[in-house]
């Protein structure tokens, strides 16, 4: 009974502690929401039909807490926490995918075409139930992205739920380093160059940037720069791919609580490399640095952006280690485009990149759907389904880089 009462103290100066630094912001309604917890706690402890277990009481606080803000908050106990840097040690190889979370759900954003997940018949969209066995409805994205990490060759198996499935599917795989190469170009019919990125990690960016020259000097006369599916990345990568097509103005900027600008990140003209006319292409899949640089593009009419509305994640976020051992994640800034969209916007249902043109529109999607519903194959349904759709968005890029209208500004 002691242990549980320097618990419950613990918890509740927690509690005040938190509260008592929100006040600063919102004055009185905090130390009233406080009341009300500390009234619920009381009732708990004093009338639960059982003596509650109060670590368990604590945690589940701590969880609702972060679960209540966005997708990539988060609270670590101190035995997941160090569950989590056990297995980080083990190695950085994966699955090839990016996940989210909806309310309690895990699901798939986007996964890399070649990585092991994707071969294995993982779709984007699908739910993550479990992995290994454990269940993955009440942890945090920070600890489900670390149970698809670990040594080259690790074995998982991850279940997931599918909406056009009535049960659970399980897939096996093993995790695979990521690939050294995730960016691709070739030249195009009608001198267009093709510059494909499907990463934003590090080595990404001096690939993208060779790789970019490398058209140009190959006779490339405009670009198609492909960001479908690229989802991972730090905002810092995306803001130097910007810049080697943005010679001026503001790439991307970042927001507190208050609305006000924390980070304002500029065009470096001695780091642009072409101000050839170019489209890009976007979908559902596209996410996080990949979005900064489709709405820098965009919004500094550098490019005609082609295709879906992209994914929406774009937060900072900060790890807070407790005294206890415990980890909190919080995000603390989000990012928006220079004309001031938020990329993630929670509370609004069109967040993301809206594409300057849709393709395909929605009548031909559906015709798509219909096409592909009497395919009993469901996994080559799909791969089918997604390369003609890929092929569409290409074809309408080329289109308009072809045309007369360019949208985009010419090198002198």
């Amino acid at each position: 009974m002691f242990h549980k009462g320097k618990l419950l103290i613990f918890l509740v100066s927690f509690l005040i502690v938190l509260y008592g630094a929100s006040a600063a912001f919102f004055g009185k309604e905090a130390y009233k929401e406080l009341s009300v917890f500390m009234k619920v706690l009381d009732r708990v402890r004093d009338e639960y039909v059982e003596v509650p277990d109060m670590n368990e009481v604590q945690e589940g606080a701590m969880r609702g807490m972060m679960d209540a803000l966005d997708p990539y908050c988060g609270f670590l106990t101190r035995q997941q926490y160090e569950d989590l840097e056990r297995r980080r040690a083990l190695g950085t190889a994966g699955a090839g995918v990016v996940l989210s979370r909806k309310s309690d759900v895990v699901y798939v954003v986007s996964l890399d075409p070649e990585g092991p997940a994707a071969r294995a018949g993982m779709h984007r969209g699908d739910y993550v139930i479990a992995i290994d066995g454990e269940g993955v409805e009440h942890k945090s994205l920070l600890e489900v992205d670390s149970l698809l990490s670990g040594a080259p060759g690790t074995r998982v198996t991850i279940t997931l739920f599918r909406d056009s499935r009535t049960k659970p599917r399980d897939l096996e795989f093993a995790l695979e380093a990521p690939p050294e190469s995730p960016v691709g170009s070739r030249m195009l019919d009608g001198g267009v160059g093709y510059l494909k990125i499907a990463s934003l990690r590090d080595q990404a960016v001096e690939q993208a940037r060779v790789k970019l020259k490398t058209l140009i000097s190959a006779g490339a006369g405009k670009i198609v720069l492909d960001l479908r599916g690229c989802a991972d990345g730090s905002a810092a990568n995306g803001a130097t791919v910007a810049n080697y097509f943005l010679s001026d103005g503001v790439i991307y900027y970042s927001r507190n609580r208050e609305g006000e600008k924390v980070l304002v990140v500029e065009a470096d003209p001695e780091k642009t490399i072409t101000l050839l006319p170019a489209a890009v292409l976007i979908n559902g899949s596209t996410a996080g640095a990949a979005e900064i640089i489709a709405g820098a593009l965009k919004d500094g009419r550098r490019a005609t952006v082609v295709g879906e509305r992209s994914f929406g994640l774009g937060s900072e976020q900060k790890t807070i280690p407790l005294k206890s051992g415990a980890l909190l994640v919080l995000s603390t800034a989000k990012y928006c485009t220079p004309g001031g969209t938020i990329i993630q916007d929670d509370g609004a249902r069109k967040t993301g990149i809206e594409p300057d043109l849709e393709s395909p529109d929605s009548e031909r999607r559906q015709d798509l759907a219909v096409e592909s519903y009497y395919d009993e194959d469901d996994d080559g349904k799909y791969q089918r389904l997604q390369e003609k759709v890929e092929q569409i968005q290409l074809e309408k890029a080329l289109e308009i880089l072809l045309g007369e209208n360019i949208p985009a500004k010419i090198a002198a």
